[in-house]
């Protein structure tokens, strides 16, 4: 996980930007806050799943730090505009982060204790969808 972060941000920090900085930072933000909420709920409390074991782990808060909030940013910034486009796209993230977790189950990252992929590939997609509506958000408001 800590490699992925690295080549996450490096990622985020050579790309062709189509983002500007304030959605760049918004999102970062977002994602931040929705991926340690969610995984407060679902790990820390439910218990559905652990990250590096049970509890909170200091590196897990450190990754949950760096690493979401740039893969929204890099999903963001090639997200296609036609719906079209969109669900290919959503179809394209959502097997991506499946395989990304089964490599984290395999290096025991992560360990499923009352959890299922298939319930992750409804919060892969409900997480997509919410960046598209984020971005929309921010370019809406952006203008008034």
């Amino acid at each position: 996980m800590t490699i992925a972060s690295i080549l996450a941000n490096l990622i985020v920090w050579l790309m062709p930007k189509r983002l500007t900085r304030q959605e760049m930072y918004s999102t970062w933000l977002f994602m931040v806050f929705i991926t340690r909420s969610t995984d407060q709920l679902l790990d820390l409390v439910l218990h559905l799943y652990d990250q590096l074991g049970p509890g909170i782990q200091w590196q897990v808060v450190v990754i949950q730090t760096v690493f979401p909030g740039a893969v929204g940013i890099i999903i963001l910034n090639f997200m296609p505009l036609s719906r079209f486009k969109f669900f290919a796209y959503l179809f394209g993230c959502t097997l991506f982060s499946i395989f990304f977790e089964w490599i984290a189950i395999r290096v025991d990252y992560l360990t499923y204790n009352n959890w299922s992929m298939w319930y992750s590939v409804g919060v892969y997609i409900i997480g997509v969808i919410m960046l598209r509506i984020h971005l929309s958000f921010l370019r809406r408001n952006s203008k008034a």
